[in-house]
């Protein structure tokens, strides 16, 4: 095995003597073509790469000479990395991109040079349009994340206060849009988010102007665009979705008042409503003005029906649960409908439901939670079976979709409460005025989601066992603690829990 130091100094060698310059104004470095001399032996001096993170002397990562002699070797890891993730739904991805060493020592290179970091961002970028995957999506989300954490407290990374000291400044990794950067990289308020629409909106505008013949609409949605900035920070994209919910701001300190200390929302349904179609569809314009129009009417109408109460009949009053899940289902349509508008960003429609359900968990039960989720996951509508009472019509809901489904559905299923509750946990600050707030605020939700969590798992524990599903269960198991504990365990003695629990722990032993 090569010691360390001969190996970065056989890089440093290499890297002086090749004749490919690496620029900002250059064609991007992934399209750069080395001799097929070079190629063999770089390749041979990958498997020779250390797994740690050595910053002695200041030296530049091994891994990052690697990548500038070739930027196959960049490509390969951040494809593994998806691979890993793919194959892992469970994982909660930052805190895999922390602790895995290697992983780290991936993010920490991206931080130590901005050219790299906007390739990768603009790799992933290309691999998502083509794809469409959330899986590729998440990834991009979470790098960008992980990188301006580094930014922002290079300590905790393990890096000294000196070399925190030389990173360059944000600017250096977001080249284009930057102001755009600035104002998404701000926390959650309602101020904000109008400043966020209107710039968006001019610069939306600008681009047009720009713009002569329609095959140059794909500027408007590359990674220099700001319709790709915006999707790197979608928790705008869910507090949007809460205010279309037409959730209450008034215990909340993001949003201004009036003289009656009431908050001023008229804009707001309107601007979140233009914001979610405009990240559904960024270049025809006139689906995004319809998308919106049909959003803000879909707002009006949740508002208005109140799902927390039931319509009263003459005769007698069905049971609210019932008669609530018959409201969302007619809805549900209604949204469903919205679909048939040529919508281009098919991965964020449905995820409109979870920014609404964090802002209804006080209007919404649990079936009604049950049916909405059931939609985020499948994009399916639970169907209802029609009974006779005296003359009545009753519906109930056929909830035995997961006893019949594959191992796909209840895998869906659980990544989408789990992805709930981490966002109900970064919108939580936002809404709410202290911490004590914020935590009952996320405990609302898990209380909302726990009967459809452990369908879901429970369907999933009962496939074969074989060594994926061990690791999978295994990730599960770590996902599921986590949950508990968010905001705070409010499952104490819940008995189900503990069981599925129990049930994850025999197979793993």
């Amino acid at each position: 095995m090569l010691s360390c130091s001969l190996l970065y100094a056989v890089l440093r060698v290499a890297a002086m003597t090749t004749q490919v310059g690496y620029t900002m104004q250059l064609t991007p470095i992934l399209n750069v073509q080395l001799t097929d001399e070079m190629i063999p032996a770089i390749s041979k001096l990958v498997c020779y790469m250390p797994k740690e993170v050595s910053l002695e002397n200041h030296e530049l990562q091994m891994r990052l000479i690697l990548w500038y002699l070739d930027p196959q070797n960049l490509v390969k890891d951040i494809s593994q990395i998806l691979q890993d993730t793919v194959g892992r739904p469970f994982i909660c991805l930052n805190e895999e991109l922390f602790e895995n060493v290697e992983w780290r020592s991936i993010i920490i290179c991206l931080a130590f040079s901005p050219l790299m970091f906007i390739e990768t961002r603009a790799l992933l970028h290309r691999w998502f349009l083509l794809t469409g995957l959330a899986s590729v999506l998440e990834l991009e989300v979470e790098l960008v994340s992980m990188v301006l954490d580094i930014l922002l407290r290079p300590m905790w990374w393990g890096l000294s206060a000196e070399i925190g000291s030389k990173l360059p400044f944000s600017c250096a990794y977001f080249l284009f849009k930057h102001q755009l950067f600035r104002i998404l990289a701000r926390p959650l308020s309602c101020d904000r988010f109008l400043e966020l629409v209107h710039n968006i909106k001019k610069s939306v505008s600008h681009s047009k102007r720009k713009l002569k013949h329609a095959a140059t609409t794909n500027s408007m949605v590359d990674h220099k665009s700001a319709w790709a900035m915006a999707m790197n920070f979608p928790d705008w994209f869910y507090f949007a979705a809460l205010v279309l919910s037409g959730a209450s701001f008034s215990d909340s300190n993001i949003c201004e008042v009036n003289e009656d200390n009431q908050p001023l929302t008229s804009s707001f349904v309107a601007n979140a409503a233009w914001y979610i179609a405009w990240i559904l569809d960024p270049i025809d314009e006139s689906v995004c003005s319809l998308l919106a129009e049909r959003l803000e009417n879909l707002s009006r109408a949740l508002t208005n029906k109140q799902l927390n109460s039931c319509v009263h009949n003459k005769l007698k009053k069905p049971k609210p649960s019932t008669c609530q899940s018959q409201t969302i289902q007619i809805w549900l349509e209604e949204l469903e409908d919205v679909k048939s508008i040529d919508v281009k960003n098919n991965v964020m429609f449905r995820r409109i439901i979870l920014g609404m359900l964090i802002g209804c968990s006080d209007a919404i039960d649990e079936n009604g939670y049950e049916l909405l989720l059931h939609y985020v996951a499948t994009g399916m509508l639970l169907q209802s079976t029609e009974s006779q009472y005296v003359g009545f019509k009753h519906k109930r809901w056929n909830h035995e979709f997961l006893d019949k489904c594959s191992r796909k559905e209840p895998i869906t299923g659980a990544c989408i409460v789990f992805s709930l509750t981490d966002i109900a946990e970064k919108i939580s600050d936002a809404v709410s005025e202290t911490r004590e707030i914020a935590v009952d605020f996320i405990c609302k939700v898990k209380l909302k989601v726990v009967g459809y969590l452990l369908k879901c798992v429970r369907r999933l524990l009962q496939f074969e066992n074989g060594e994926n599903n061990v690791i999978l269960v295994k990730d599960l198991h770590r996902r599921m603690l986590r949950w508990r504990h968010q905001g705070k365990d409010v499952f104490h003695g819940y008995k189900d829990i503990d069981d599925t629990l129990n049930v994850m722990t025999s197979k793993l032993s």
